[in-house]
């Protein structure tokens, strides 16, 4: 296992995204001001793409979703509403807004085509618009079964296989699994639950410690299944008073680590671990 690349920021990690071609996408939000800002990644080289960038809408703004390296935008209604409104579509290698709709929401992005819709007194009314120029390809009306069968299909061939998440609980591991963990955290005053994901004969495990102080750390660990050899052992989060989940992920032959809300640290995985 190495040390890919990291990232750090004075504001908090609100989000990771990975787009079809390997980009990663870490939104920030200054938790005072409230302004959200996006940088960018080559996954496979580390190099930057961008950093810092932000949209004219620094503040009511949030991502959609991303289709073939086009990032699609919404803003809000209005601060304290959840809707939706809007699509900004944002190219990611040239950082150019290639379009903005005004008038409708997003719904999905499939076969090339922008699912959206304007919201009626009673109804909604679906149009389809071109990906990359916004302009309209199909006046859907309000035919929802259509649109929802299309979602479905939409959902279904994304492809999560790349992925793994780990489980929230020790109840769904194998035997040897649960006791090279329980051995490992013996030592420690774990508080809530173990998190873990096992690749081939690398097991990784996120738990909570409360130290003398009563405060929780946060640890991170990656053993060698058979031989239980620590091959990584990091603190991700100190003196903490809550239990925080979605520590790590993989992707690929990539461990993603979040570490004090402010930073992400990508490490290549090795299969052939000692």
């Amino acid at each position: 296992m190495k040390k890919h690349f990291e990232f750090k920021s004075d504001k908090q990690v609100f989000r990771i995204l990975i787009t079809e071609t390997d980009k990663l996408l870490i939104e920030t939000r200054d938790t005072t001001t409230k302004e959200v800002s996006f940088h960018c990644y080559d996954l496979q080289t580390g190099d930057c793409v961008f950093s810092n960038y932000q949209l004219e809408e620094k503040t009511w703004l949030g991502i959609e979703a991303i289709y073939k390296d086009v990032i699609y935008f919404h803003k809000f209604p209005k601060p304290d509403l959840p809707g939706h409104k809007e699509i900004i579509a944002l190219d990611i290698a040239s950082q150019k807004v290639l379009w903005h709709n005004n008038e409708n929401a997003f719904l999905f992005a499939y076969q090339d085509k922008v699912y959206s819709f304007t919201q009626g007194f009673e109804d909604r009314y679906f149009l389809t618009l071109d990906y990359m120029s916004g302009e309209q390809k199909e006046n859907l009306g309000s035919d929802y079964t259509l649109v929802n069968s299309l979602r479905a299909e939409s959902d279904i061939a994304k492809d999560w296989s790349c992925y793994v998440y780990p489980e929230l609980n020790l109840s769904t591991a194998d035997e040897t699994t649960m006791q090279t963990i329980l051995n490992f955290t013996r030592s420690f005053s774990v508080k809530g639950e173990i998190e873990w994901a096992s690749i081939n004969e690398l097991l990784m495990f996120s738990f909570h410690a409360k130290e003398k102080d009563e405060k929780l750390t946060n640890r991170f660990v990656a053993l060698n299944k058979n031989s239980t050899k620590t091959i990584m052992a990091e603190t991700l989060n100190e003196n903490v008073t809550a239990l925080l989940t979605d520590s790590f992920f993989v992707y690929m032959d990539f461990l993603f680590l979040l570490k004090e809300k402010n930073e992400v640290v990508v490490y290549v995985l090795r299969q052939d671990q000692d």
